[in-house]
């Protein structure tokens, strides 16, 4: 973890060292001094604490969770042996008790894990330090062993069964070495609404079999097949869907009568069919429709999907092979959808199902072009992208991997994939193939990312005959629980809005933005602030335990501008609504329902926005935190106007043709015209160094880079890579440039790693094209909060 993570969580934590001070359970006195063996803290259940990493100076001591019925829910205690080594640390917990009432949570519902730590030597990313951290979960029994001065991490998970009464559960966690125990306070809060077992969210988290044969001892034919399967339910359990079904495709027959068990199984959200090759390597049509048919007469097609690796992570010159298989597949399954890992392109339209692009490559407003015309939108990570990207990586914060499914809900996405979660060997890039890896010390599966293609490890070094957990596969589960309240929240809101008679014109993101608007402004763009999740997670309980009886009037929260939202207020005809003490003003309603708006022009930072609703002698109050990460920049700042033959000579290229022109201008009298060459590597146009390209280094006082494009072909991507004086760059920012249409790219510069006071300059590149491709670019300009002078040279 980076040293601002560290210094984030001593703003919240309470120490409790056993030579220091007195220690308080729950409804007991202090307990006396005891030797100096350890320190105990308590973070959250979304942040990882390396081995070796310092504790913060006042260390929280209490653990506290929160769960819906029908949920699981972690903690994690760390203990750092300052006293010297501990030999015999027992760990024990209590059954958790209802407060005013009979029920509890036993044994029967929790579980220990220890930590175990694996260590980084080549850092994914330079955000996050080589060391040693924490993965795999082993089943805790017995006494621990942690070496002096190291952390060691105790993993908590609580199962919260259907039906399980609402409220206020208590229990300790005891440490127990020499001297008095150290009794941690454990709560958990039982909201009163359940999650159900189907999850909405469509997953494809592919199990590989090879894999799983080579470490449980060359296992093959139907014992290799049970295996395979442990690993298969371990990770429906974990609310992720792998790809194929867990048994042989070789005989559909058998294949059909044993596929039930796993389809018909509500936590099952899809499933992968199976692709079958003629001796020729072409789309075996026959057998496919033969299986599809089979399965189709039993009810069991409505999940399947079809994913074939061949076309995976289409480059253009596969956009044919594509539409051949596509072709295939439409003959053989027409009412099958199919996945192709491809950002949408024109030149696949309507050879594509269910476009799947990489996380850093998802265009939200051509991926609801796509779903609006009947196509589906999944994304997906492997390997790349990286920080500051979310990821699944080890050498990464878990507060991007918990995010990543509130960004699903909000951008509308349908589903989510991943290449590997058993991938036990490991690339080797001379042999160009996959070889043996230990798998509990070695933590590289695949070159460039620790921790990417595997969210399993295999029990066999610590006697279990199957999967072994990790932190990230629970935090993934955490993630997919998060996203069912965001389900129900928005069911929730659906039911009132019925009531009201706007169900099908109600605003629903615009009623959930304060939400997401608390955790990021983009997927790359994210407090890395486990503490803020779990407080707006929190919030969204509450709403939904509270339910109808909250009252129904809705609230709506819309950005017309920077800096600025419009608060709206749906409630029952003849209501009055007032926000912050202010009466609202009656915009509008129809038969059910009034409708009232109030502007509110706000500040970096974050505003309460408390509305209060009457109608017919009743209150409604509703409380909305309102984030505004954004700051209005109204200023424009020229970088390169583009207006003269001498400012295009400013960019530098030997792979693009650069012209000036009078067509597809957005500002004076002339633009810049691009011809991309084909058939070149990275064909690529420069800005570069200050006094040349422009007339300062120092970018910092900026809040956006932007410009205007137009695009007169199909459709095309590009990066814009920036570059520091001292050699580093930044280069994770994808631009996507529909067919026909014009853009204006803007930049928040606060998103560039890079400093910004020593900028060298921006490159414009794209990948190697089969046809040239043509831009127009116009007005590179700055935008600021202060007027500045022109950065042209």
């Amino acid at each position: 973890m980076s040293m601002r993570t560290f210094m984030r969580m001593q703003r919240s934590t309470l120490l409790v060292l056993l030579s220091a001070v007195m220690l308080w359970t729950i409804g007991a006195p202090a307990y006396a001094k005891t030797d100096p063996l350890f320190q105990v803290w308590v973070p959250t259940n979304t942040e990882k604490v390396l081995r070796d990493q310092p504790f913060p100076s006042a260390p929280n001591a209490k653990l506290e969770l929160g769960a819906a019925r029908n949920e699981y829910e972690s903690g994690q205690v760390i203990v750092k042996a300052d006293g010297g080594a501990l030999r015999k640390l027992q760990v024990s917990i209590s059954e958790l008790k209802q407060e005013g009432g009979p029920a509890k949570l036993d044994s029967g519902n929790i579980e220990l894990f220890r930590q175990h730590y694996i260590e980084v030597t080549t850092s994914t990313t330079p955000t996050y330090p080589k060391g040693w951290y924490p993965d795999a979960l082993v089943p805790l029994e017995g006494m621990l062993e942690v070496e002096a001065g190291h952390n060691q991490g105790i993993w908590i998970k609580v199962h919260v069964p259907k039906g399980q009464p609402a409220g206020l559960y208590k229990g300790e966690l005891t440490l127990h070495e020499t001297g008095n125990p150290v009794r941690i306070p454990v709560e958990m809060t039982v909201w009163d609404f359940e999650l159900s077992d189907e999850s909405h969210a469509k997953t494809a988290f592919s199990v590989w079999g090879g894999p799983i044969q080579e470490v449980h001892g060359g296992v093959v034919g139907e014992e290799a097949w049970q295996y395979i399967e442990k690993y298969y339910w371990a990770s429906v359990e974990h609310r992720l869907t792998p790809g194929y079904l867990p048994i042989p495709d070789s005989d559909i027959d058998q294949y059909v009568e044993r596929a039930p068990k796993y389809i018909n199984d509500p936590r099952v959200s899809a499933f992968r069919l199976p692709y079958y090759r003629t001796a020729q390597g072409e789309p075996d049509v026959a057998r496919m429709k033969e299986l599809v048919d089979k399965l189709r007469v039993r009810g069991l097609l409505a999940k399947g999907y079809y994913y074939v690796s061949e076309i995976d992570e289409p480059a253009q010159d596969k956009y044919g092979r594509v539409k051949v298989i596509n072709a295939a597949l439409e003959q053989a399954a027409p009412d099958v959808p199919h996945l192709v890992t491809v950002q949408p392109v024109d030149e696949l339209t309507g050879h594509v199902d269910i476009w799947t692009p990489e996380i850093d490559k998802f265009d939200p407003e051509y991926a609801h072009a796509r779903q609006e015309a009947g196509d589906h939108v999944w994304w997906y990570t492997c390997v790349t992208p990286k920080h500051p990207f979310p990821s699944y990586h080890l050498d990464d914060d878990l507060v991007g991997t918990r995010l990543l499914a509130w960004m699903q809900r909000d951008y509308g996405v349908e589903g989510t994939l991943y290449w590997a979660t058993t991938q036990f060997q490991k690339y080797d890039s001379v042999q160009k193939k996959y070889v043996s890896r230990d798998v509990w010390t070695d933590p590289l599966a695949f070159p460039g990312a620790n921790g990417d293609g595997y969210l399993f490890y295999p029990g066999t070094e610590v006697g279990i005959d199957g999967p072994v957990g990790t932190i990230r596969l629970e935090v993934l589960r955490e993630s997919m629980e998060d996203y069912e309240y965001l389900y129900q929240y928005e069911q929730l809101l659906r039911s009132k809005a019925e009531a009201l008679g706007i169900a099908e014109t109600f605003p629903y993101r615009d009623a959930v933005r304060p939400f997401y608007d608390r955790l990021y402004k983009a997927v790359r763009s994210f407090e890395e602030n486990p503490d803020n999740v779990l407080q707006v997670r929190k919030e969204i309980a509450e709403e939904l335990t509270a339910g109808k009886n909250a009252g129904p009037s809705l609230v709506t929260v819309g950005k017309p501008a920077d800096g600025v939202r419009e608060m709206t207020v749906f409630a029952p005809k003849g209501a009055q609504a007032s926000l912050n003490g202010q009466p609202m003003t009656l915009a509008g309603g129809e038969a059910g329902y009034d409708r009232f708006s109030m502007t509110l022009e706000l500040g970096h930072g974050v505003h309460n926005a408390d509305i209060v609703v009457t109608h017919a002698g009743g209150t409604q109050t509703i409380n909305r935190v309102l984030a505004v990460q954004e700051t209005s920049a109204p200023y424009s700042i020229e970088l390169n106007n583009v207006e003269t033959a001498q400012a295009v000579k400013r960019f530098t290229t030997s792979t693009v043709d650069l012209s000036l022109t009078e067509e597809h201008v957005t500002q004076g009298e002339h633009a810049m015209k691009a011809v991309f060459r084909a058939n070149v590597n990275f064909p690529n146009l420069r800005l570069f160094e200050a006094g040349k390209g422009f007339r300062s280094a120092d970018w910092s006082s900026f809040r956006n880079l932007e410009f205007d494009v137009y695009n007169p072909g199909k459709d095309v991507t590009f990066y814009v890579k920036f570059h520091q004086t001292n050699g580093k760059t930044d280069d994770t920012f994808l631009q996507t440039i529909r067919g026909g249409t014009s853009k204006t790219i803007r930049i928040p510069l606060e998103q560039v790693s890079l400093d910004r006071t020593q900028i060298k300059g921006i490159e414009i590149w794209m990948w190697k094209q089969t046809v040239p491709q043509t831009l127009y670019f116009d007005h590179f300009r700055f935008t600021s909060a202060a007027p500045a002078d022109s950065m042209a040279p």
